[in-house]
């Protein structure tokens, strides 16, 4: 089957139950996402191309996603980021990995990587169990992570309980550290001082990107003129 035909059936099943939570579907991004005042979620879809290597039938992987983009974080990034503009505001991520990842990672450190839900289509007959399954771990996990993570004190609570392991909320540390200075500033965290020096030295202890390097010498600059939390 084509990719085009599996999304428009899987869509087909989710959209009623979806809208009614307040998730519109974004066609070009192939998720739900439900935009509130202050954050954005999305619940998206990658699909991954495989073949059995004994019959050479090929089909997809579909891998489900969390995503929360908090508008107060995001606002700060974009003025010290050293990336292009992205094309849809969603893109910014504040919190969020594979719906696999965070399952198998209940404690926030990221030890279990690379998981799947093993949601394989092949055949039409499979269509209805993926989006069966897309649709349980929205409701079972999906729905409570966005309400229960979307604001700026539970995202500094989450990206910076454990400061020196590597965090599942954040699949690229690269983002982890700014993103979670970034929610501990506005969130007036009195340990904010200690995460930007642990923060500082691990950037430069794992060697991180150049990019990473000056995003943090940029924030640095502007911190002290960060005012009042936007929860």
């Amino acid at each position: 089957m084509r990719k085009k035909e599996i999304i428009e059936n899987i869509y087909s099943q989710l959209e009623p139950d979806f809208r009614n939570f307040g998730f519109k579907w974004h066609k070009k991004k192939e998720s739900f996402l439900s935009v509130r005042p202050d954050a954005i979620f999305n619940y998206t879809m990658n699909f991954y191309t495989r073949t059995v290597l004994k019959t050479g039938e090929k089909g997809f992987l579909v891998e489900p996603f969390i995503w929360i983009t908090n508008n107060a974080i995001e606002n700060i990034y974009k003025d010290i980021t050293l990336l292009e503009p992205f094309e849809v505001e969603h893109d910014y991520i504040s919190l969020g990995n594979s719906v696999a990842n965070l399952k198998a990672n209940p404690d926030g450190i990221n030890r279990n990587r690379n998981q799947s839900l093993d949601l394989f289509v092949f055949e039409e007959k499979n269509i209805n169990y993926v989006g069966w399954e897309i649709k349980k771990h929205f409701n079972e996990l999906a729905i409570h992570y966005f309400l229960a993570n979307s604001s700026v004190k539970a995202i500094d609570s989450i990206l910076n309980k454990h400061p020196y392991e590597y965090c599942v909320h954040m699949n690229n540390d690269n983002f982890r550290f700014i993103k979670g200075l970034i929610a501990a500033k506005l969130n007036h965290n009195p340990n904010f001082s200690h995460l930007m020096e642990v923060y500082t030295k691990l950037i430069y202890d794992r060697d991180m990107s150049k990019i990473c390097k000056e995003e943090l010498s940029r924030f640095k600059a502007i911190e002290p003129m960060i005012g009042e939390p936007i929860l």
